[in-house]
């Protein structure tokens, strides 16, 4: 079943992906300028079951980025597209990478174009928030924002607030903790949410 990850430029959907793998399959990048050219797919196997991740360039990074932000907008509706094509399996899930800190002008606008405007709303859609990592406890982030999205009209079936962070010698205990809790959670939110949809005679 194919999985879209897409999100802002930063907002860690390689990272989210590498949490999902439990390994590092997809190149990073920690600066604000996203390091994905058009897509890039992962095979993964999560409790039994097999998942193609899609790995997508980031969105608005301006026209001096890695992937200036027009052809950005239309490599993801070309994968879309495709994906949606007769000739595909369709899409399982479409999984929307926000970071906590990130102003959320934008969002709207590719909740819209790419969920509501070229997936129609048939295909599921969940939200990850990054960059929880200081959090006192990261859940606790949506108790207090998650009514924002509801507000500007954006709806998901699920959600999840975790870290990206990587594991490494010399972090601390609680942050190690985080990183496990984070990939359990996505790797739920992932089985407990992607769908068999696909297209059928009447999406024409």
């Amino acid at each position: 079943r194919n999985i879209v990850i897409f999100g802002d430029s930063g907002s860690g959907k390689s990272s989210v992906i590498n949490a999902i793998a439990q390994t590092q399959l997809a190149k990073t990048s920690s600066s604000a300028t996203g390091c994905t050219f058009a897509y890039e797919r992962y095979r993964v196997e999560i409790s039994g079951q097999t998942f193609v991740l899609f790995d997508t360039a980031g969105l608005n990074e301006g026209t001096a980025g890695t992937v200036p932000a027009a052809k950005a907008d239309e490599n993801l509706k070309n994968l879309l597209n495709e994906l949606m094509s007769p000739r595909s399996d369709g899409i399982g899930l479409l999984v929307y990478c926000v970071r906590s800190t990130r102003a959320r002008r934008a969002l709207i606008r590719n909740y819209n174009i790419f969920y509501s405007a070229i997936c129609r709303k048939k295909v599921p859609i969940v939200v990850v928030v990054t960059g929880l990592e200081n959090e006192p406890d990261m859940e606790s982030w949506w108790a207090a924002n998650g009514k924002e999205f509801k507000s500007r009209g954006m709806h998901f079936e699920d959600h999840a607030c975790v870290t990206t962070l990587r594991k490494h010698s010399g972090i601390s205990d609680v942050f190690t903790r985080r990183i496990e809790e984070s990939s359990e959670t996505l790797r739920n939110l992932i089985v407990n949410n992607c769908s068999d949809w696909v297209v059928d005679d009447s999406w024409f």
